[in-house]
């Protein structure tokens, strides 16, 4: 990662989460207990957002940072680089910088699951969104679950944990079977790993991944400071 400027304060607003790093300190809360006064003082704030921007609405000389078309070896593969998710484009300028020269699948597990293809020369091929863990969870009001659980056994003896165990199979065997794809056609392929299930996820999958739970913040921080410069 680049040297990070201790003066500023590097923010990631997400739908169920906000997190924050701070001269090489990072933090996470949720949304829900989430309080402006929690960070800390700094000359200048930069926020990748996708969550609710009235979170941070006490703050002053914010700068919120959007997709763009092109940055340093990144070239996006959206028609309208606006509509691509700022967290993506974010995590991917990070990819690229801590993996230079590889093929990169870059997956999040957050509240919502998204895949983005990235070349060795740094251009996007596109991705996939998909519902999270969670969200695949509550999106049958009969079966709803909280649970954060990944099982091991195949079969359940009652609902709630066939439910469980079926939408966390489906879960993983989606993940299991993009990267599977992937590495067939690039011999060059890292899979790098993040959001909020990602640790989870990670023992479960049948491939090697790099976990990297806080991509995002890392790629606003790289962004950042060109804007600085």
């Amino acid at each position: 990662m680049s040297q990070l400027d201790k003066n500023s304060l590097y923010i990631d607003v997400g739908n169920t989460a906000v997190k924050w790093l701070f001269d090489g300190d990072y933090q996470s809360v949720t949304v829900t207990e989430f309080s402006p006064t929690l960070l800390p003082k700094a000359k200048q704030i930069f926020v990748s957002c996708v969550g609710d921007k009235s979170l941070l609405s006490g703050l002053q000389d914010a700068i919120f940072i959007e997709s763009q078309p092109n940055f340093k070896n990144f070239k996006s593969a959206y028609k309208n680089a606006d509509e691509l998710g700022v967290d993506r484009f974010l995590a991917m300028v990070a990819v690229i910088d801590q993996q230079p020269n590889q093929t990169r699948l870059v997956i999040d597990a957050g509240s919502a699951l998204t895949f983005d293809l990235v070349l060795a020369d740094g251009a996007h091929q596109g991705g996939l969104i998909m519902p999270g863990l969670g969200k695949l969870r509550r999106s049958f009001d009969k079966f709803c679950t909280e649970s954060q659980q990944l099982h091991n056994h195949k079969l359940a003896d009652n609902t709630s944990d066939a439910w469980a165990c079926g939408t966390g199979q489906m879960f993983t065997s989606v993940v299991n079977a993009q990267i599977e794809h992937y590495l067939d056609e690039f011999g060059d392929l890292v899979v790098v790993l993040s959001g909020g299930d990602s640790k989870l996820l990670a023992l479960r999958l049948s491939h090697a991944v790099k976990l990297q739970p806080n991509l995002v913040l890392e790629g606003l921080s790289i962004y950042a400071q060109t804007l600085t410069a």
